[in-house]
C-alpha cells in the first residue's frame, strides 16, 4: 500500500482532502492494527483523519477491520438480548453513572457487557467506579463470557478485548488528541450484529443522524443519545433525546430532550470521585434514594427496544414494579 499517496489524498486539509473508499479504508486500518504502518506515517494518517473527519465509506471500512480483531461472545440462551455499553470518556466534571446504568439493567435480567479503558489520568473511569463497587474487570474474554452466563455484569477493558485497538487509543497520549480509534471503540461489540442492543452516544446532537445511518447500514439495533461528557448514560441534569435505530426502520425518537433539572443534595453523588460515586450508586441500588429520571427513561427505552415493553410508559411501570 502506498502510504504517501493516501496521506496526499486525506491530508489536504478540511476543505480539500478526499475520503478513501471503503475497501481502501479497511485495508489501511488492518495494517494500522497489525502494526505494519511506520510510526511517522501512522501519526500523519491519524492527524490527517482528525482534521478531515472520517468519510461515509471510511468508518465502515475501519469498523470492518476492527471487528476482525474482536473475539466473539455468545448471548446467554433463553434471556433478554444482551446490552453492549462502551465507556471511553469517564467523568470530568460530574460523576460517571455508567456503572449504575449497567447494574440496573442487570437487575432487570439484561445480560450486560461494559467495555472501556483501563485508565485515564485526566478523568474518573468506569473501571475505577466498578472497583469501588468491588467489581473487577474480567481477566480474559472467557471470564467475561462466564460473568454473562452467571447473570453478572461483565466489565472488560479494551486491552483484554482488542489489544490492537487499545494500542491505537493509547496514541492519544503521544499525539495530544484523540484519533479514529476513540470513535471506533464506542461502536465495537463482540456479539453478532443481531445478538445485542448497543447503547451509543455522540458528543454533539448533529452527529445523531450520522451515527444512526451507520447503524442502519450495519443492520444493528441501537439506542442513540447525546452522551454525558462522552459517557453513555442519560444526563440527570438534562435528559437528552433518545433515538431507537433498527434495521429496515426509520430512526425513531423515543424520548424528546427534557427540560433542565436543578438537582437536590441527594440527587447526585457528592463528587465525581470513584468512592463517592460508588457509595451513591449503592444507595440507589438499595432503593434508599431514587434513580434519576433520565436513567429510568433510558432503561425504559431498553425494555422497549428488546420487546419487553410496548411503550416507554410501560417500561417505566416495569421499573416502578421492581422498586426503581
Amino acid at each position: 500500500m502506498e502510504f504517501n499517496h493516501i496521506i496526499k489524498e486525506i491530508g489536504r486539509g478540511k476543505n480539500h482532502a478526499r475520503h478513501l473508499d471503503r475497501q481502501t479504508a479497511c485495508d489501511l486500518y488492518r495494517l494500522m492494527l497489525d502494526g505494519k504502518v511506520p510510526p511517522l506515517t501512522l501519526g500523519a494518517i491519524l492527524i490527517a483523519l482528525r482534521i478531515k473527519g472520517e468519510g461515509p465509506e471510511e468508518m465502515p471500512g475501519f469498523y470492518q477491520a476492527m471487528q476482525e480483531k474482536v473475539p466473539q461472545l455468545i448471548a446467554p440462551p433463553g434471556r433478554t438480548l444482551p446490552v453492549t455499553i462502551p465507556s471511553y470518556n469517564g467523568a470530568r466534571r460530574q460523576a460517571n453513572l455508567t456503572p449504575l446504568l449497567a447494574l440496573l439493567l442487570s437487575k432487570l435480567d439484561f445480560p450486560v457487557l461494559v467495555h472501556g479503558v483501563r485508565e485515564d489520568e485526566t478523568r474518573v473511569t468506569s473501571k475505577q467506579v466498578f472497583a469501588a463497587l468491588n467489581i473487577q474487570p474480567a481477566a480474559s474474554v472467557e471470564h467475561a463470557q462466564h460473568a454473562l452466563d452467571n447473570g453478572d455484569v461483565a466489565f472488560i477493558t479494551i486491552d483484554q478485548l482488542c489489544p490492537p485497538l487499545a494500542d491505537q487509543l493509547a496514541l492519544r497520549w503521544q499525539l495530544g488528541v484523540r484519533n479514529s480509534a476513540h470513535t471506533l471503540a464506542k461502536l465495537l461489540s463482540p456479539f453478532g450484529i443481531h445478538q445485542t442492543l448497543r447503547l451509543s452516544s455522540v458528543s454533539h446532537p448533529e452527529y445523531v443522524a450520522r451515527v444512526a445511518d451507520f447503524f442502519q447500514h450495519l443492520g444493528a439495533s441501537a439506542l442513540l443519545l447525546n452522551g454525558t461528557e462522552g459517557e453513555i448514560y442519560a444526563n440527570p441534569q438534562r435528559c437528552p433525546g433518545i433515538t431507537l435505530i433498527r434495521s429496515g426502520e426509520a430512526p425513531r425518537e423515543l424520548v424528546a430532550r427534557q427540560p433542565e433539572q436543578v438537582p437536590d443534595a441527594d440527587d447526585l453523588p457528592a463528587s465525581k470521585g470513584a468512592e463517592d460515586t460508588a457509595r451513591w450508586i449503592t444507595r440507589c441500588l438499595a432503593r434508599k434514594i431514587p434513580v434519576p429520571q433520565s436513567l429510568r427513561l433510558q432503561i425504559a427505552c431498553c425494555l422497549l427496544a428488546v420487546g419487553r415493553a410496548a411503550s416507554v410508559e410501560q417500561g417505566l411501570q416495569q421499573l416502578a414494579d421492581a422498586g426503581y
